[in-house]
């Protein structure tokens, strides 16, 4: 072999070398950034009922949905087709539905999505209603509601429409906020 051809090998396996370290270089360091980038699932449950109570042992409230996923690096919990049940000043029973649910911090504020409704069924005490939103803000442990979404509350006293809304079922209170359109229905006297 002549001297050329040594040289031309010698370069050709230093260039293999060093392509390889960057190459290893490269793998490792897109790896690093991936893995910030992915999303830990800390606990997955599935068909579920989950029950909080208050200190003297009275329902707080109670969710029933699909599925939850809580990613345990940001704290994060997605709850699909949930269906909450709590209770008003006067024990009556509430219903909050819709398609999704997100909740950022254990003890925090629950966003629910997509196609809101609440339900409050009749009792002695006080007059059912059903009410219907996009989007809604749900408290579980301040017992409040809101959104400033459009917002449609049918009871048999007759339909109210707006935008926004403000409610503390501890209180048994339902302020909306704006654009607020109301259509009475006469009693019936029989």
């Amino acid at each position: 072999m002549n001297k050329s051809s040594i040289l031309l090998l010698i370069s050709a396996i230093i260039i293999a070398l060093l392509l390889t370290a960057l190459n290893t270089f490269w793998l490792s360091y897109s790896g690093l950034v991936t893995e910030r980038k992915i999303k830990k699932i800390d606990y997955y449950l599935s068909d579920f009922t989950l029950l909080s109570t208050q200190a003297d042992g009275k329902m707080r409230y109670q969710v029933k949905a699909l599925h939850l996923i809580h990613q345990q690096s940001t704290g994060n919990s997605e709850i699909f087709k949930p269906v909450f049940k709590a209770q008003d000043i006067d024990a009556t029973q509430i219903s909050i539905e819709a398609e999704k649910a997100r909740q950022k911090t254990k003890n925090g504020d629950i966003e629910l999505l997509g196609n809101v409704k609440i339900i409050k069924k009749s009792n002695k005490k006080s007059e059912g209603f059903q009410l219907a939103t996009q989007n809604l803000t749900y408290n579980p442990h301040t017992q409040t509601l809101q959104t400033k979404a459009a917002v449609l509350l049918e009871s048999s006293s007759g339909l109210i429409q707006g935008v926004g809304l403000i409610s503390h079922l501890d209180q048994q209170e339902i302020r909306i906020l704006s654009n607020v359109h109301v259509e009475f229905s006469p009693a019936d006297n029989q």
